[in-house]
């Protein structure tokens, strides 16, 4: 028993001497952390020195981030000071794992800050998505290109039936937008908004908006679509004729409360919920190593 006690004792003694013989690094001055850090080099080989200089430049970060955190504690003290103060009196494996320490931390915070941000994206997709079915009260039931007269001359135009399709009777005020854009180029044809402030005026369901587009900048564009035509073109499919049309309810009142179309699309933010998804996917793949990092040029 008291053997096994000595040779315990010896083992220790000899861990702690072999720990004590390394070199520190003194943080003291900036002269003191130099002359001290050629001494700590002298003992690593190729591979741990630059991993020192990988974890010199991550506390050098650190340091910038505790002093942007708290201006007051290091008010008078510079990044540098601040580094030194936290690499003083360690060896190279205490600074090896003071810097993994501090990118895995890194990687925890920000693995929950962009767990945050989507959490709040995906809140704000379904309260669009809630909005939107709230104005989803029409359907386009049926098109047709007709011909009107425009300054003495025959002009094209867009004719829409837009269908009520709620449940209740829709009153006024409410708006309906209307866009009408070339498909190739994606310039504009029309837009403008539609707003029907008669407080008397009520939709039954089934009952119908008539809406007409003016086609005669169309025309201009693309004579070779529009020339030679035979009106009228019922339910003619847009694409056809490089046209894309966007139809829809931008606001109304229900129980005196005004809603409003947002104008940010849910497939906009689905896109930006696949960007932080890519970035956490990319974080949590990494193990917050020192062996991660590419050293590069100061």
């Amino acid at each position: 028993m008291k053997n096994n006690i000595l040779k315990a004792t010896i083992l220790s003694l000899l861990i702690l001497s072999m720990i004590s013989c390394h070199e520190i690094i003194n943080g003291k001055s900036e002269k003191d952390f130099k002359l001290s850090r050629k001494n700590v080099e002298k003992e690593l080989n190729v591979k741990e020195k630059i991993n020192l200089e990988k974890a010199f430049r991550v506390i050098l970060l650190e340091s910038m981030r505790l002093k942007w955190d708290e201006p007051k504690k290091y008010r008078d003290q510079s990044f540098d000071d601040i580094s030194l103060k936290l690499v003083d009196g360690l060896s190279y494996s205490s600074i090896y794992d003071l810097a993994e320490n501090i990118l895995q931390n890194d990687n925890k915070k920000e693995i929950e800050k962009i767990s945050d941000e989507i959490k709040i994206l995906e809140n704000k997709k379904n309260k669009i998505l809630n909005i939107e079915k709230k104005l989803n009260l029409f359907k386009i039931e049926s098109l047709e290109f007709n011909e009107t007269e425009w300054f003495g001359e025959m002009s094209p135009q867009l004719e829409i039936e837009y269908k009520y399709i709620g449940k209740t009777d829709l009153k006024s005020p409410f708006e309906i937008s209307l866009e009408l854009i070339e498909m190739k180029t994606k310039n504009a044809i029309s837009l403008e908004g539609r707003g029907y402030e008669n407080e008397e005026y009520v939709l039954k369901n089934g009952e119908s908006l008539y809406l007409t587009i003016d086609l005669e900048k169309a025309k201009e564009r693309s004579p070779d679509i529009w020339n030679n035509l035979r009106y009228p073109i019922k339910n003619p499919i847009l694409s056809n004729y490089n046209l894309e049309l966007k139809i829809y309810v931008s606001n109304l009142y229900i129980n005196g409360e005004k809603i409003i179309k947002p104008k940010i699309t849910t497939k906009e933010i689905d896109l930006e919920i696949a960007e932080q998804n890519k970035e956490l996917k990319q974080i949590l793949n990494s193990k917050g190593t020192l062996d991660e990092l590419e050293l590069t040029n100061k």
